[in-house]
């Protein structure tokens, strides 16, 4: 039976006066969406499309209280500026309205967890303590400006409650501006605003009495609110429960979402945010303690993706809704696909961040590695039945190859897909073995299943060759041969003690002593050092960036330096391997000097060569002719199964 197994996921819950048809929860997070601070089509239709697909409830944000630049970190929302925003919620609560989703709106300051204004305004906190991450000293806050703050959060409440949201929920959690009070560790007052617990709470009491005036009593108030800072220096769990049954008595709180940590600290940011290393749920535990103190429904969050996982978690008491946001990036019809049984086509997300937050870092807005539809639901529409049936052949099971030929074939056409080797994957199957990327082995294993399920006849062992294809005369040919692996053309490079780190996580020996030379910048170099580390070699990875590991989000990269330094890896920086010899690898630095390593071995990272070979022999001799992935240009996973998306789309 549709559904069963999945009670408690699929059963409604009463938060104060409403109730939400399901403990299936999307948290405020920052996407990117906003246009010019505005809330426009983008940002509408990402949402529409979770509550599309079943989800209980939306927390939309983080929106600032009031719209200053250094009010908020990311374009989650809104910037919350005046009455004229009213307007432009609407819309999107109408949206979600619409799908039987209810929608609260989260509302935020940041505090010292940002960086200067573009005309030099600096971070606001209690004291002038900078955080880990940017070191710009903040303004000390007046006490008249902290009470302009506190009457600002009513404010924009008072907007929310206006535009039309279910309900209000206010940011007392990582590091933002009411923590930064809160905490011992970041509060460093002497007047009615610091020093013992009871002033140090002061402005989070005046800021939820504030808000409750100013929403009236019945409408939904509630927080998000870390448990502890997960510092030795800040506040701790017995803290966190102490505080949680205040503040639910001082705004007469109808819910508390429960996180943990601080951004404040780069060990805390990462610990909040679990990333693919992280255990999985490490923050149930936090919610379980907060639950057990108070009598409203809690949320909890943290590395959640299985719904088996949120209906263990609902069932055993441990919270009411469940927070599952990077989830529902990958997959926006979690709870729809769970109430008609069709849990072999959810897409679980990894955790690995390359889409979402690590894109975020790169270029400013989200997307998900695997769902290249995730932040384009503005611009694709679902995929609908083509009108113009074709025979479509696809060259190269990857992640390319796979997704072209999964959403060709699920519009109508008629794919047939050729790998020369003995399994679809490419070079998945061989990242897999690195240390924590295993989970990736999920991406490549939905992307064959759901294409086999669309009717794609696959060919394994297949060789194509450019006579082949013209000979089978398919109407499209989409080539996604991927890259080959190659080394770079240095002096000594063809030597026996010379790898790629393809070849090391193949199965490779290199000796005792290693030398890395990244030419990469993301995570291979990372993972390959960490994997011949853990097999007792001694490993010194040598690149010409700034830092190892450049291209990787900084709380996956974090994690990784961790465990690099902990097994003893040597990273040198602004260097690069120009030449090898006979037990050395020779390097040359910035100033254009040069060192000599002794080495036994040296493995080179890097990206490989496009594989064009057939697009080339085809090129000019076949009606539609497409190169996607890496034989188009060697890139990462996420632009390979975009342009396989887009290529299925476009035929």
């Amino acid at each position: 039976m549709a559904g069963e197994g999945f009670e408690h996921l699929l059963s409604p819950l009463r938060i104060g006066n409403i109730t939400v048809r399901n403990r299936a929860l999307s948290t405020a997070h920052g996407t990117g969406f906003s246009q010019g601070g505005k809330i426009g089509p983008r940002l509408i239709e990402y949402h529409r499309a979770r509550a599309q697909g079943g989800i209980g409830l939306i927390i939309f944000g983080t929106t600032s209280i009031d719209g200053s630049p250094i009010g908020i970190r990311g374009q989650g929302g809104g910037l919350v500026s005046g009455d004229e925003v009213i307007d432009q919620y609407k819309p999107l609560v109408e949206a979600i309205h619409a799908e039987g989703t209810k929608i609260f709106c989260l509302l935020s300051h940041s505090g010292s967890v940002t960086n200067m204004g573009p005309q030099g305004e600096p971070p606001l906190a209690p004291s002038p303590i900078p955080m880990d991450r940017s070191r710009d000293i903040p303004h000390e806050l007046e006490v008249d400006e902290i009470q302009t703050l506190v009457k600002q959060w009513g404010i924009a409440a008072a907007r929310c409650k206006a535009g039309g949201f279910d309900g209000v929920e206010l940011s007392f959690t990582h590091g933002n501006l009411v923590q930064q009070f809160v905490s011992p560790r970041s509060n460093k007052r002497t007047d009615e605003y610091g020093g013992s617990e009871e002033k140090r709470l002061r402005f989070a009491k005046e800021v939820l009495e504030e808000t409750r005036r100013a929403v009236g009593p019945d409408y939904i108030l509630g927080i998000r609110f870390s448990a502890t800072e997960v510092v030795p220096d800040g506040y701790q769990l017995d803290d966190g429960v102490r505080y949680a049954k205040l503040m639910q008595e001082w705004g007469k709180l109808d819910f508390i979402d429960v996180s943990a940590g601080t951004n404040n600290s780069m060990k805390s940011r990462s610990f909040h945010y679990p990333v693919i290393s992280s255990p999985p749920r490490p923050l149930v535990g936090y919610a379980r303690a907060i639950k057990d103190a108070v009598d409203v429904p809690v949320f909890c969050v943290g590395k959640i993706s299985d719904p088996a996982e949120a209906e263990a978690i609902v069932a055993a008491g441990d919270a009411d809704l469940v927070g599952m946001t990077r989830a529902h990036i990958a997959e926006p019809s979690i709870i729809r696909k769970v109430m008609e049984g069709r849990l072999q086509d959810i897409r679980t997300c990894i955790h690995g961040n390359e889409g979402c937050f690590s894109r975020q870092q790169r270029v400013g807005d989200m997307s998900c590695v695997y769902n290249p539809r995730t932040g384009r639901e503005y611009q694709w529409e679902r995929l609908e039945p083509t009108e113009n049936y074709r025979s479509v052949m696809i060259i190269g099971g990857g992640p390319a190859g796979l997704e072209a030929a999964r959403v060709a074939a699920k519009r109508g056409h008629d794919v047939v897909l050729h790998e020369r080797s003995d399994r679809l994957g490419g070079q998945v199957r061989t990242l897999v073995k690195a240390p924590y990327r295993q989970d990736y082995a999920r991406i490549v294993d939905w992307l064959e299943g759901q294409a086999r399920r669309a009717g794609v006849l696959v060919r394994l062992e297949s060789e194509m060759t450019a006579d082949k294809v013209r000979e089978a005369n398919p109407d499209v040919v989409i080539v996604a041969t991927g890259s080959r692996d190659t080394k770079p053309d240095v002096p000594g490079a063809d030597g026996a003690n010379v790898f790629t780190a393809r070849q090391v996580l193949q199965g490779a020996q290199p000796g005792k002593r290693v030398v890395i030379g990244d030419f990469d910048g993301r995570h291979m170099g990372l993972s390959t050092a960490e994997l011949l580390a853990q097999r007792g070699h001694e490993v010194e990875i040598v690149t010409s960036a700034f830092y190892v590991g450049i291209d990787v989000d900084h709380l996956t990269w974090r994690e990784s330096y961790d465990r690099l330094l902990a097994l003893g890896v040597k990273m040198s920086a602004l260097q690069e391997v120009v030449g090898v010899g006979p037990g050395v690898a020779r390097v040359r630095l910035t100033d254009g000097s040069e060192r000599e390593i002794e080495t036994d071995s040296v493995v080179f990272c890097s990206k490989g060569t496009a594989d064009r070979g057939v697009y080339k022999g085809l090129k000019g001799k076949v009606g539609e002719l497409h190169a996607i992935g890496d034989c188009w240009a060697p890139r990462q996973l996420e632009q390979a199964i975009y342009e396989g998306s887009k290529t299925g789309r476009a035929i």
